[in-house]
């Protein structure tokens, strides 16, 4: 009877361990782009070598997004508090914006409403089972997401983390005005060091100068 129990409790911790999501954790992104056409050539060359990192933990995301030679953007978004900061340096030096969940939310309005085709092809990525899903809106741009759901992550006012797809995106197939970018998780630490902390600050660091919405939407962006 010992060995019976003793055996029934292992099964229902290896279960249990096997069905819960991650709830933290910092994934890394290799970057691919390519383009057939000629005036896109320059900017896939510059984005070599580009990177994305995601960093969660306790309802907070920060995505860090390298973009080869051009520039760096950082988003960091609070759940909890509304709170959402953007960082960019680079090219147009270094610029800083600080928003609300609500305004974010207004900026959406008014843009092309995108079809979300959840399909039932998977394919295993880095050890997750990971299912299909295809976002295509009215001017033909598409997406392809290759999501899994053992990984729960908070996606507001993250640009990288569609809301309309389950789970946690492993690999995306984007094809916008030409661009052709694959970014696939190519690393990742379930946990995150004692220190991570200071990822998630959402104070502006020295030497960016602070843009209200209304001058970012100026800059063309």
């Amino acid at each position: 009877m010992k060995k019976f129990i003793l055996t029934l409790l292992v099964a229902v911790t290896i279960t249990f361990s096997l069905n819960a999501q991650l709830t933290e954790g910092h994934f890394t992104y290799t970057i691919e782009a390519s383009s057939e056409n000629p005036d896109m050539q320059m900017v896939t060359g510059m984005m070599q070598g580009s990177t994305l990192d995601i960093h969660f933990k306790d309802k907070i995301t920060r995505s860090e997004m390298k973009m080869g030679s051009m520039m760096n953007i950082v988003t960091v978004s609070n759940e909890n508090s509304g709170e959402i900061l953007l960082l960019m340096s680079g090219m147009i030096g270094k610029n800083a914006i600080l928003m609300t969940t609500e305004e974010v939310e207004a900026l959406s309005e008014g843009k092309p409403e995108m079809n979300v085709e959840l399909l039932d092809e998977t394919k295993t990525i880095e050890g997750y089972l990971c299912k299909k899903a295809v976002l295509s809106d009215e001017n033909g741009s598409e997406s392809i997401f290759w999501y899994t759901e053992e990984i729960e992550i908070s996606k507001v006012g993250q640009t990288y983390l569609n809301e309309e797809v389950p789970g946690f995106p492993m690999q995306y197939d984007l094809n916008n005005n030409g661009l052709k970018m694959t970014m696939t998780v190519s690393k990742f630490e379930k946990k995150l060091d004692k220190n991570a902390s200071s990822l998630f600050d959402m104070e502006i660091p020295e030497g960016y100068k602070m843009l209200t919405l209304e001058e970012l939407g100026n800059m063309g962006m």
